[in-house]
């Protein structure tokens, strides 16, 4: 029999015995699966605690990332922000400009300068104003023919050099070499072309808009034909020395509805000096004229800008 160590314990309800190798046997089995266990239960608390250190790195390596990437675009849109801000400091200064050059246009064609008004307000306005101004300057007869030495003889009454007697000069002689060219003072047609050796001598007539018409004698050359029509600073004759004539100049007439009127008023007009000639020939009814002119460049002013809109939502 093998040594086994009996433990007796003895009580008033009698004596047990207990067998120390069994107890200690059973107690170094159990031992051992807690021990295993617990060392599973490591094992796994361990490989979790790896994990989730693992998945912070990566984590934090993404958020290092993606502040690195939001550093640079905040310095990105900072950048952005002070080119946007320099670009907006030199529109603002062109911006005034505009509106400083708005308020010059103003004063030059004598509209009041209502600066809390809308800029594109006032802007129609100049350009109606211009518009208008730049088509009576286009239309009615302006500035001088053709570049002339002196003005040997004015408009009105006169002694005529050749006749002597006293007569109504319907226009200005003004003296040049022939051969000088002859430009049209504004859009007309060619109504009269009449060569000649009397008078008048070779006569050449413009019908221009709005009953204005203006007429030139005493031509060397025609450079157009009766019917043509015929821009403003086109050449159109030459001067000359024909028909009753001391010597060689450009007679010219200007006339409305064929009375005659001072061409030196109109000589003397242009878009320096607009105001002048509505004072100097004050029985012409200007205003309807200006008036009519006005509302016609706003109805044409009107139409581009809604096919300008039409053009940008049909691009859009």
């Amino acid at each position: 029999m093998k040594d086994r160590i009996i433990i007796s314990v003895s009580t008033i309800n009698g004596t047990r015995h207990f067998n120390v190798s069994k107890l200690f046997k059973r107690n170094a089995v159990i031992a051992m699966w807690l021990t295993l266990f617990g060392l599973l239960i490591t094992a796994a608390v361990i490989d979790y605690l790896l994990r989730s250190v693992e998945k912070s790195q990566h984590e934090r390596s993404q958020l290092s990332q993606h502040a690195n990437s939001l550093r640079a675009e905040i310095a990105g849109l900072t950048s952005s922000k002070l080119q946007l801000e320099q670009e907006l400091g030199v529109k603002q200064d062109e911006m005034l400009q505009v509106i400083n050059r708005v308020g010059e246009i103003e004063l030059a064609l004598g509209l009041e300068q209502q600066y809390p008004q809308n800029l594109e307000n006032r802007l129609d306005t100049a350009s109606v104003n211009s518009s208008a101004r730049q088509a009576m300057l286009q239309l009615v007869p302006n500035g001088s023919p053709l570049d002339f030495n002196r003005r040997s003889s004015r408009f009105g009454l006169r002694s005529h050099p050749i006749v002597g007697k006293q007569q109504h000069h319907k226009g200005v002689d003004l003296s040049a070499n022939r051969g000088t060219p002859i430009y049209a003072p504004a859009d007309g047609v060619i109504e009269v072309i009449r060569p000649s050796k009397s008078g008048y001598g070779n006569l050449l007539k413009i019908r221009h808009a709005f009953g204005f018409s203006t007429l030139y004698a005493h031509l060397d050359e025609f450079k157009v034909k009766s019917g043509h029509f015929v821009h403003k600073g086109e050449l159109i004759a030459t001067s000359g020395n024909t028909g009753l004539s001391t010597a060689p100049h450009l007679h010219y007439e200007v006339h409305f509805l064929d009375r005659a009127l001072n061409p030196q008023s109109f000589m003397d007009w242009d878009a320096t000096n607009f105001d002048l000639v509505f004072e100097k020939e004050r029985s012409i009814k200007w205003d309807s004229l200006v008036s009519m002119l006005e509302t016609k460049a706003s109805t044409q002013l009107q139409l581009s800008s809604h096919k300008d809109a039409q053009l940008t939502a049909t691009s859009d």
